[in-house]
């Protein structure tokens, strides 16, 4: 029983870890790779291409991007808003925010979202739902943009 218990403890802490691994080093550089610093605007529009077609949506253009260097150091940050339009048409803005990884020396996607999303409204719930009813929304939440992620890594195409 031990034994059955021990292994079955490896496998989880091997689902972990991998969905660390995968979140953490291998995601978030995606179809980024072999980008300078100075092509923040190819980086973004990948990232939010990469985006768009993982999670359903049609890709118009970028509504704004920002870029920012860091005065010391060797950081530098890229953000935007996409628009986005859905299967049925619906407009939607998803937030796209790169750093650019002064230890790997590419850009990485630090944080991708849909903006005021339908599904938004599951927190903001007039019925108020209880903590274990929060931490479900969360989890689903989480486990629903890392399935994004691995569509949109095994859907990548390369540049």
């Amino acid at each position: 029983m031990k034994k059955l218990i021990l292994a079955l403890l490896a496998v989880i802490a091997l689902a972990i870890g991998s969905f660390a691994f995968f979140n953490a080093w291998v995601y978030p550089p995606l179809g980024l790779e072999g980008l300078g610093k100075d092509q923040y605007r190819t980086a973004w529009e990948r990232a939010a291409k990469g985006f768009c077609k993982s999670s359903g949506l049609t890709f118009q253009g970028d509504t704004f991007i920002k870029y920012r260097p860091v005065e010391s150091g060797d950081e530098a940050y890229c953000w935007g808003t996409a628009l986005c339009r859905t299967a049925d048409g619906r407009e939607r803005l998803a937030w796209i925010y790169l750093e650019w990884s002064t230890k790997r020396k590419l850009w990485t996607r630090s944080y991708t979202l849909v903006l005021a999303d339908d599904d938004d409204e599951a927190y903001y719930t007039p019925t108020f739902p209880k903590q274990l009813g929060r931490a479900t929304t969360a989890l689903s939440k989480i486990m629903g943009e890392n399935a994004r992620h691995v569509r949109e890594y095994m859907g990548r195409t390369t540049p």
